[in-house]
């Protein structure tokens, strides 16, 4: 066992020493046609050559990151579980697909690591989710190298986990640490056993290390870099590009895109309210059978939008009963509706009316700068990411 360790160690030495960038990784054919058979369980349509340009594509956006927002490489979020860990668990998953590897070990016991050991160790779960030195010092004396085969302490262990898996360790949870350390310790076996059966097929792990992160950063960099959106990330550049979008961009624009600028200006409505659902019902099916201004008058029920003439502008949208005749299909009555008060309406919307916003119309200003920017960001990444290819002799 303990030469196990020790071979594991210096297996993953290299590996976790830093998660940055090489200058340029050439990928061998055979590293390429490996990952093809990976993602072809994902994606049963994609290509070699796609792959190949995915792969790439990846680096190139590593190296990105690396220059212009290093710390993406460590972490996506404050919140979320770091880099490695995601890498980890992407690594395990190819292994355990692609190479069959059993990750068996002698059993280990970890009776020692229960609730009221977890919370003496690590103590309270600091306010801001930030540790400070003192408790990172007492948890740096805990060794972990024993029971996970890479050199590796408590501290180290806890940073890689997510802000929520570190409240509940901090709250006792030993069912979730333990599992947390099986699957450490699962993975630096299956990396041990990769590595020789990997060689063999002339594919370098320190290559698989980052083309999982690669893969696994893919779709926060390009957020950042502002060619696609991702939830709770912005883009500095997109930002920036945002900020020298002029008017007459806008107004070029708004020319070539005006139809995208029509919003419903003026609808014409009639309509009835009632005090219970089933009156309304009624009042539906007669409207139905009549027209709801016939309905209005045989049922002695007053128009809901008589105090507007019947003629509706977005002036008038603060109501809630205007809001839903310029939602309301043209030309067909609504189902009962429910009312914000609690009561029943049936309306009828038509004539519906078309006008443009103004090139100088707030809306038509945001929407303009946002669309322009993306295109200049895209512009740009594409541009990029070709003297990237014809600096490195990428061909794809």
């Amino acid at each position: 066992m303990k030469k196990m360790a020790i071979l594991v160690i210096t297996l993953l030495g290299v590996s976790y020493h830093s998660l940055v960038m090489a200058s340029f990784t050439q990928y061998s054919s055979d590293e390429i046609n490996f990952m093809h058979r990976a993602y072809l369980k994902h994606n049963p349509d994609i290509t070699i050559n796609e792959v190949r340009t995915r792969l790439y594509e990846n680096q190139f956006l590593l190296q990105q990151a690396a220059l212009k927002t290093p710390a993406i490489i460590k972490r996506q979020s404050a919140v979320g579980f770091s880099t490695q860990y995601h890498v980890e668990r992407y690594l395990k998953n190819l292994f355990d697909s692609q190479l069959a590897i059993i990750a068996q070990s002698s059993p280990i016991k970890l009776e020692t690591y229960d609730k009221q050991w977890l919370k003496h160790t690590l103590g309270p779960y600091p306010k801001n989710g930030q540790y400070v030195q003192s408790a990172i010092k007492k948890m740096q004396q805990f060794d972990l190298t024993p029971l996970l085969y890479n050199a590796i302490n408590l501290y180290e262990f806890v940073d890689s986990l997510s802000m929520q898996v570190r409240f509940k360790l901090h709250k006792g949870d030993s069912e979730l640490f333990k599992s947390e350390l099986i699957k450490k310790r699962q993975f630096n076996i299956a990396f041990s056993k990769a590595k020789p059966i990997l060689a063999k097929q002339n594919i370098d792990i320190e290559h698989l290390y980052e083309i999982a992160k690669g893969d696994i950063l893919r779709p926060s960099i390009q957020s950042w870099l502002g060619i696609n959106t991702m939830m709770h990330m912005q883009s500095p550049v997109l930002e920036k590009v945002e900020k020298q979008v002029n008017k007459s961009e806008i107004k070029a624009f708004y020319q070539a895109n005006k139809s995208q600028f029509k919003f419903l200006s003026h609808v014409k409505a009639h309509g009835a309210q009632f005090a219970h659902r089933a009156n309304a019902v009624g009042f539906r099916t007669l409207a139905v059978n009549k027209t709801l201004k016939q309905a209005l008058v045989i049922s002695g029920k007053q128009d809901i939008y008589a105090q507007y003439n019947s003629e509706l502008n977005r002036k008038n949208k603060s109501s809630w009963v205007v809001q839903l005749a310029f939602t309301t299909k043209e030309n067909t009555i609504s189902p009962v509706i429910r009312t914000p008060s609690g009561e029943w309406v049936v309306i009828h919307s038509y004539e519906h009316q078309f006008e443009y916003f103004s090139p100088e119309d707030e809306t038509v200003r945001y929407q303009a700068t946002k669309a322009i920017a993306k295109q200049k960001a895209v512009q740009q990444y594409e541009d990029t990411w070709l003297k990237w290819q014809n600096k490195t002799g990428v061909i794809l």
